[in-house]
């Protein structure tokens, strides 16, 4: 049920019943802080804050100390106030409670005057923040080591800082009825496609929550498929990856309190995608990316193509492999197929108690504990070691591709039991329905599977290979709205790329 909302409070000429309105607007805050300035005798002024939230020695310099030093801007409006008399850059007038406060409530100072029915509201935020650092989650050898801090502001400069360009566009909408979280949708003007930037703009506005703590919130509640197991919007914490994307097309979404941007349109073939890619020479680049390729169809397939083989198509392995394998497995109860869900549902269990520890501890318990608890289960006769190397390499495997470590996980689980159903048949018949599902996916409009179905030849450049960067001089046709060009199509390849 949606919460009542409350009327408007406007401020009044009598600064007493302001600071009142204040006060019951907010309750009883033991961190709300009203400073009182007086002159000759009399109540003419008042800051208002949370303690903790604003910098209280740039409101004693920036604010209070000006309107000391210069007492006959009292009787001056808010406006020149601002203007002549207060060292700050950013400000603004308020003339009703609930303006004012949201301001407030961001950590921003508030200033109220004797016989002014409206407030001055400046920026002297001074909360505790993370400085910037390298992102965990995206390691890279050589590129940016900056990341996305959970400070909106902090992350829409390292944009502006990339993008030196007027076309940027930021748009700050609030989220959340109760937390009023700040948010930002970023694109590039004549670049983003207007119809997605249309579309971002709707979903946003349907958002209806009491709070937004994390852009996981945002991204479960505009993605165009909540029941697929493949996500239909990117998320990253590399500026510079933001701004790649920013640059083919596309739209970012920003909220203050954490370091995951989202960008949208997402496509399928975006998760084996790495921005080292395009910092490195495209010979490796290109290797790399197709053993992600590779490792992503070993990681849903891999336990699968075991239980099918040794269940239903022995005659398909080598007769002394097969032999090892049997011998291998000697008189453990479980079958293939008992064996592969059993130590795959250990090594969930392990890993997952691996990301809740501490670091340090967790990293021995994921890498270690699964090692230990493999060997024992071999030696005590569970399962056998083919087993045990399958699923262990798998889990590496999976981890290749970040972006669709949830999806490999559900999707392996379902060939597992397809297989242990129908052998090799159940793998097609899973396969089939995978690329079915697949197809019939969209980001914001865009196929999910472009640009492979629609084919989009030029492209294809940018998939499992990484051509060189003089040969993609085009931006995504099915993403971009205008200026394909990247680089002067007409300039000839220079130091002797003319030979290719």
């Amino acid at each position: 049920m949606a919460k009542e909302k409350r009327p408007t409070l406007y401020f009044t000429a009598d600064l007493a019943k302001n600071i009142q309105l204040v006060q019951d607007y907010v309750g009883e805050y033991a961190d709300l802080v009203v400073r009182r300035i007086e002159v000759a005798g009399k109540l003419a002024a008042a800051t208002i804050c949370f303690d903790g939230m604003t910098d209280k020695d740039a409101v004693a310099e920036f604010i209070i100390k000006p309107l000391l030093q210069n007492r006959e801007a009292f009787s001056l409006p808010p406006q020149r106030i601002a203007a002549e008399v207060l060292f700050v850059a950013d400000w603004a007038i308020a003339d009703n409670v609930q303006a004012f406060m949201d301001r407030i409530f961001s950590g921003d100072c508030g200033v109220l005057f004797e016989s002014s029915p409206c407030g001055i509201i400046s920026d002297l935020k001074g909360f505790e923040r993370r400085g910037i650092s390298e992102p965990q989650t995206e390691i890279v050898v050589r590129g940016s080591r900056e990341g996305f801090i959970e400070n909106l502001k902090t992350n829409m400069s390292m944009l502006r800082r990339r993008i030196k360009t007027p076309d940027l566009c930021f748009e700050t909408l609030k989220l959340g009825t109760e937390t009023n979280t700040n948010a930002c949708l970023a694109y590039i003007r004549g670049l983003a496609d207007p119809d997605v930037v249309a579309e971002a703009k709707r979903r946003l506005a349907g958002v209806e929550i009491d709070s937004i703590l994390e852009s996981g919130y945002i991204e479960q509640l505009i993605e165009d498929a909540p029941f697929s197991p493949f996500p239909t919007l990117a998320n990253s914490e590399k500026p510079d990856k933001v701004t790649a994307k920013l640059l083919e097309g596309r739209v970012a979404v920003m909220v203050d309190g954490t370091p995951f941007v989202l960008t949208a349109p997402m496509l399928f073939v975006e998760s084996f995608q790495s921005a080292e890619d395009y910092y490195a020479r495209p010979f490796m680049a290109s290797l790399v990316r197709f053993l992600r390729f590779l490792a992503f169809a070993f990681a849903i397939y891999g336990p699968a193509l075991y239980i099918a083989v040794c269940s239903f198509h022995t005659e398909l392995i080598p007769s002394n492999l097969m032999l090892n394998m049997w011998q291998a497995a000697g008189d453990t109860p479980l079958s293939a197929g008992w064996s592969v869900l059993f130590y795959s549902l250990v090594y969930e269990v392990v890993r997952e108690a691996g990301i809740r520890l501490p670091r340090a501890v967790g990293a021995a318990i994921s890498i270690v504990g699964g090692l230990v608890i493999g060997d024992m289960a071999v030696t005590a006769g569970l399962i056998s070691a083919p087993v045990v190397i399958i699923v262990a390499f798998t889990a590496i495997a999976m981890f290749v591709v970040d972006a669709l470590t949830d999806a490999a996980t559900v999707l392996r689980f379902i060939f597992i039991f397809l297989a242990w159903w129908l052998g090799f048949w159940g793998l097609m018949l899973g396969t089939v329905l995978l690329l079915l599902h697949l197809a019939s996916l969209s980001s914001f409009g865009v196929s999910y599977l472009a640009p492979f179905a629609p084919l989009l030849p030029y492209q294809l450049r940018d998939t499992v290979i990484r051509a060189p960067l003089w040969l993609q001089g085009r931006r995504p046709e099915n993403l971009t709205a205008g200026g394909m060009w990247r680089q002067n199509p007409q300039v000839p390849p220079a130091g002797g790329r003319e030979e290719l």
